[in-house]
């Protein structure tokens, strides 16, 4: 699998590739030798190397990042290596933290009750039944009306994209998003 990599990644423009094996074959492994043992080159070249999956767990993030720090390039994985978490995940560890930065006319009742389940699930006393029930609640209800409500107040006020990507970026009061 390893000359699989090697052969294919390295091809200028190669596209994607799917690597479909058995569970527990080494792919994982695999693929975070060759993230760490080819990010500088491919940043030499301005390109990127890019894991995609649906399961966070196939790409275990921490062990990465001390094969980087045990090396002493924890400054490299700051730069090179990016994790993007789901909307609902993102939501989950930052909404509680950045609630006063979020103006009132955001703080609807939809956020008043997504806002009111995080706060829930911080229980850890909460049965994983009730806690995965919430979860499914805020991600397939809760957080997409919640969304709604955002990209209607930017189109309302920005009726370009450009405009509404900017005033995220610059704009105090839509920062936070």
């Amino acid at each position: 699998m390893e000359q699989i990599l090697n052969e294919y990644c390295k091809q200028f423009n190669p596209g994607l590739l799917l690597l479909s094996r058995p569970t527990g074959s080494g792919k994982t492994y695999t693929v975070l030798d060759f993230i760490y043992s080819n990010f500088e080159e491919f940043a030499a070249q301005n390109r990127k190397i890019l894991f995609i999956t649906n399961l966070k767990k196939n790409l275990p993030i921490d062990e990465l990042k001390k094969r980087f720090v045990a090396d002493g390039k924890e400054d490299e994985f700051d730069k090179y290596v990016l994790f993007i978490d789901s909307n609902i995940d993102t939501v989950l560890k930052n909404l509680l933290a950045i609630d006063d930065e979020i103006p009132d006319q955001f703080k609807t009742e939809i956020y008043k009750k997504l806002k009111s389940h995080i706060e829930i699930l911080q229980n850890r006393q909460l049965p994983k039944e009730v806690k995965d029930s919430w979860e499914t609640e805020i991600r397939k209800i809760i957080e997409p009306k919640f969304r709604k409500t955002i990209i209607e107040a930017l189109k309302n006020n920005f009726k370009a994209k450009k405009d509404r990507i900017s005033a995220i970026k610059n704009d105090r009061e839509y920062q936070w998003i």
